[in-house]
């Protein structure tokens, strides 16, 4: 934690103001040297920038924007931000729309950003009024088009400098759309959604009963390895050698003897059959006389055909009976062991159990229960039983004298970052409760037992937001008070937005892009 917290401090110590001080100018929005017509250091020397911040499924779109002031230019320093990554749009074509209440229109068009995530097309109105202001993009995530209505073009400087005065909120925290993209962020939208009642205990991942196979001795006799890396955890497909069994050495070499008298007898009874074949044909023998030869012959080839599957100079090859990965070896080299002996155990790799322990007083919610979300001791992760497209497959019937808990069990499917053995904490989902706000565990913080999150205001703007807090499942966590449905709270990057409201007092900056 105290290295987030380094690197979050280094960030806000960089925080810059998306609104030009008085004496910035206009430099602050240099865009490698385009030139951006009639929008002159002046204009901006007397007003701070508009911001408009517009949402689909999939992505966030933030305009920054010189007031719109009849027969001005003003640039839309338009970020593109596709929710699920919290990343930009690194390619792309923006054009920007403004339609009067009669459906004239003006229209500007740039086919590429002008830096990582931000398109800079812009306007210049012909009269003051009420217009629709329209954003289309197309990128390769296909076409996307947002619209904003009652966008006011105003008459003068003085008409906007006033209206903007009036849309000013205090006690912002500014955290950079360019700062943003550079970390694990992400923001979610608070909204009313079923809850199930939680139970919180402990619980642990062990084998699925159907997973491990158990590998016997096919015979007595000397244990050689195939290599020197079989050892538990190493993975293996189905029919690889994982062990051999020789006889070599001791005093009655079975191994050699049943080799030895398979072929013997499969050369004999082959040669057997042949001759009758031909004496069969010549009618010199009878059909009954015939039939013999035929199943002395058939059984000696399948006996032999087993046999020499798995001999070799080694010994007897034990293969492994699954594709998964060796999870117990119980022998040596040059260990002896005898026919029918558990010399190891390999697992298919493909199920896990995770079982939970129910304590006493939850009996009567044991009927109910249905589902589980845990939580590894070493990942930040949140699992699911029914997204590892698990089930409840059985609980106890009694209640352990030592601990007065009851077992309960799901069968999960396994995925490469569950290890058998694992300590967990579970919530056991039960009965559904009716709907409630819930957002993200991970968008809440606490200090001192009073819990807040951080509320995204605009695309760059947040505002600490003290909530009361109810149930949380380890996912999700109900909110009772603080927040209402439709918001945007930061879930991901928690601690940097806490670091960048520390550093609120510090000297602003330009924003240059």
């Amino acid at each position: 934690m105290n290295k987030i917290y380094l690197i979050a401090l280094g960030l806000s110590l960089s925080i810059i103001s998306c609104k030009p001080s008085a004496s910035s100018g206009h430099e602050g929005h240099d865009h490698d040297g385009h030139d951006h017509g009639e929008v002159t250091a002046e204009t901006h020397d007397e007003h701070e920038n508009q911001t408009l911040s517009l949402y689909n499924q999939e992505t966030e779109l933030f305009a920054e924007f010189h007031p719109l002031v009849a027969g001005q230019v003003s640039e839309f320093l338009t970020h593109l931000t596709r929710l699920d990554s919290y990343k930009p749009y690194n390619k792309g074509i923006v054009a920007v729309t403004l339609v009067d209440k009669d459906g004239n229109a003006i229209r500007n068009t740039v086919d590429a950003p002008a830096s990582l995530g931000i398109f800079t097309p812009s306007l210049k109105p012909k009269a003051a009024g009420l217009y629709t202001l329209v954003f289309e993009i197309e990128s390769q995530f296909g076409k996307e088009r947002f619209v904003a209505k009652n966008i006011e073009v105003y008459a003068n400087e003085e008409q906007a400098e006033e209206a903007l005065e009036a849309q000013h909120k205090e006690n912002q925290i500014k955290f950079l759309k360019e700062q943003a993209w550079k970390i694990d962020f992400g923001t979610e939208k608070v909204a009313y959604g079923i809850f199930n009642k939680v139970i919180k205990t402990t619980g642990e991942l062990i084998a699925s009963s159907n997973s491990e196979i158990r590998i016997s001795a096919q015979s007595s006799g000397i244990i050689r390895m195939p290599s020197s890396d079989i050892v538990n955890g190493k993975t293996v497909k189905k029919g690889e050698a994982i062990f051999f069994i020789s006889g070599q050495g001791l005093s009655d070499n079975s191994l050699t003897s049943r080799f030895i008298n398979a072929r013997s007898d499969y050369e004999k009874t082959s040669a057997d059959f042949k001759r009758a074949q031909a004496l069969r044909a010549d009618q010199i023998i009878s059909e009954k006389e015939f039939n013999e030869v035929k199943s002395n012959f058939e059984k000696a080839e399948v006996n032999y055909q087993l046999i020499s599957r798995d001999y070799s100079t080694k010994g007897i090859k034990v293969s492994s009976p699954a594709t998964g990965y060796i999870c117990k070896v119980f022998v040596n080299e040059g260990e002896y062991v005898e026919k029918g002996q558990i010399i190891g155990i390999v697992d298919r790799d493909s199920k896990l159990i995770l079982k939970a322990d129910l304590y006493q007083k939850h009996l009567t919610q044991l009927s109910k229960i249905h589902s589980a979300n845990f939580k590894l001791p070493y990942r930040d992760e949140i699992y699911n039983t029914t997204e590892l497209k698990g089930k409840l497959i059985a609980y106890g019937r009694d209640i352990h004298e030592e601990d007065y808990t009851t077992p309960v069990y799901f069968e999960i499917n396994k995925i490469p970052e569950l290890f058998m053995g694992s300590y967990v904490d579970v919530y056991l989902q039960s009965e559904s409760t009716r709907k409630v706000l819930s957002i993200s565990k991970s968008a809440v913080l606490e200090d001192q037992s009073v819990f807040f999150v951080f509320v995204q205001t605009d695309g760059e703007s947040y505002e600490k937001r003290f909530v009361t807090i109810g149930a949380d499942n380890g996912k999700e966590i109900e909110i009772t008070s603080g927040l209402k449905a439709g918001e945007r709270v930061v879930s991901k990057g928690v601690y940097f937005v806490k670091l960048a409201s520390l550093a609120g007092t510090l000297p602003a900056h330009n924003h240059n892009h």
